[in-house]
């Protein structure tokens, strides 16, 4: 087994544009303190004037292929709570399979799956999907409701969840979706 330069030296690195292996010194400072050796830029002096050509590829694709899920163990999942630190957990195969299904995770591999939004992003996005009008009253509505309760093994994800004002969701309840939307169909409006 070979080693190349730069595979477990400090003093090489590759610029990110042109990659070429070059000395760090070859690298503008990233600032900080000099006592700590400071981080250099990921690009070459020489490329400092097309830095803004660089592309940042995903770090990872995701499969949706559920298959991929190991069924014999429980999944952990990672993401990012509102505060935008890390976190991570355990679920049951049958809760990542859905996560995934609705399109709330990817696939990362076959014990872990990567969540992709929080409350409040999720949130934002229904509003801005359904452009802040109930869907089931047509009205003005700025809160989202779960088709399928909470209480009754929804999950929060953007299949699952529609915009709604607060009379219809505060009507809503825990009832079934198909149930309440029968009870406000045959509503007589007054």
């Amino acid at each position: 087994m070979g080693v190349s330069v730069g595979d477990f030296c400090t003093l090489y690195k590759q610029c990110k544009i042109c990659n070429e292996l070059k000395h760090k010194m070859k690298f503008p400072s990233g600032g900080g303190r000099k006592k700590s050796g400071g981080k250099r830029k990921s690009y070459c002096y020489d490329c400092k004037e097309r830095r803004h050509e660089r592309t940042i590829e995903p770090l990872q694709t995701y499969s949706y292929d559920t298959s991929a899920l190991d069924e014999s163990s429980d999944i952990t999942i990672r993401g990012r709570d509102l505060n935008n630190r890390k976190y991570k957990s355990v679920v049951s195969y049958e809760k990542a399979k859905r996560l995934v299904e609705e399109g709330a995770a990817g696939i990362y591999h076959s014990t872990l799956i990567h969540h992709f939004y929080h409350r409040r992003l999720l949130k934002s996005i229904i509003l801005e999907r359904d452009q802040l009008t109930c869907h089931y009253c047509g009205k003005y509505g700025d809160t989202i409701d779960h088709k399928l309760p909470r209480s009754k093994g929804g999950l929060s994800t953007i299949a699952n969840c529609v915009c709604a004002c607060l009379t219809c969701n505060t009507k809503k309840g825990d009832m079934a979706y198909e149930k309440y939307m029968a009870k406000i169909r045959f509503q007589v409006p007054g």
